[in-house]
Parts: C-alpha cells; sequence; structure tokens
C-alpha cells in the first residue's frame, strides 16, 4: 500500500489544532539551546511524564537528542513572535529573550503560562523526528494567560467553550 503523498499528509495533519511550546536544554558546552515545538503531548499523571518531538533537520537536533533534561514552556496566544523567533534558524534565539537560569540548570523563559521542567526518561527514533519522553521534576505557573494555538499552518485564539 502506498502512502499519502506528503502535502496530503501535511494539510491533513494540519486539521489537528495543537499548543505551540518552545522546548529548551543546555549543549555539551553549557551554551542554551531552544526551538520551538507543537509536537507535545501529556503521557501519564502518575507518574507525571509528556513527550515531544524533534525533526532531524533541526540544528538543534543533536542537542535534544543526547539531553538529559530539558524544560518546555506553553505560550501564551501574546507570545507569536517568541515563537517565530525560536523557530528561526541560524540565529541567537535567546538574544533580547528574557529569560534565567533555573535550580535545575534549565534555560527557562520568563513569562510564559507554564513551564515543566523534565528529566528525559526515553528517546525513540521515529524516521525524521526522535521522541523524547521526559518526567515532569518541576512545575512553574506563571500567568492565566490563554494558550497560543497552531491550526492550519496557522495562529490561532482559544475560542469561546461551547
Amino acid at each position: 500500500m502506498n502512502a499519502p503523498q506528503s502535502d496530503v499528509i501535511r494539510s491533513a495533519f494540519g486539521r489537528f489544532a495543537t499548543g505551540v511550546t518552545i522546548v529548551t536544554a543546555l549543549d555539551a558546552e553549557g551554551r542554551n539551546v531552544g526551538m520551538t515545538a507543537s509536537s507535545f503531548n501529556s503521557v501519564s499523571l502518575d507518574p507525571p511524564m509528556v513527550l515531544w518531538s524533534a525533526g532531524t533537520q533541526a540544528s538543534e537536533y543533536e542537542v535534544f537528542a543526547s539531553c538529559k533534561q530539558f524544560a518546555v514552556h506553553v505560550l501564551s496566544e501574546n507570545q507569536t513572535d517568541l515563537s517565530n523567533r525560536f523557530a528561526t534558524p541560524g540565529i541567537d534565539k535567546f538574544d533580547g529573550t528574557n529569560w534565567k537560569m533555573s535550580d535545575r540548570q534549565l534555560p527557562v523563559i520568563d513569562n510564559c503560562p507554564l513551564c515543566l521542567q523534565c528529566e528525559t526518561i526515553a528517546s525513540h527514533q521515529a524516521s525524521d523526528h526522535r521522541i523524547l519522553i521526559g518526567l515532569v521534576i518541576d512545575v512553574d505557573f506563571n500567568s492565566e494567560e490563554a494558550p497560543l494555538l497552531y491550526y492550519g499552518s496557522a495562529y490561532h485564539r482559544l475560542g469561546d467553550p461551547i
């Protein structure tokens, strides 16, 4: 059986709304790395685990493929510029970004509604992505702002509940 063409798959996957996150870590030399990711999900409550995936084409791929810990920042609907910045290759993504080093030695971006600091407990190669599973070791609630959503290759705001 032949798989659908990539443009058909992209269109199909784009019909599923996702939240927008930025994932950060340190490289082997202790430098900050980060990237925008919409491939984020909860795995379990007990123990608290999450997953996300990094594409092999990302310049940060090797760092995340081998990192021992990472932080996931859920973005608010007012942080599209931040999302775009961390999705831009070849720039210092932290330059001009308000952030601090956490007690767990992870770069944590200020003013995100939620930040989950995680220990990497599993990593699996899946075609052109690596799936990282993390045990949540710290939770920081920073605001009640509505989340930034991604749907149909565009940013969206959360609508009224139905």
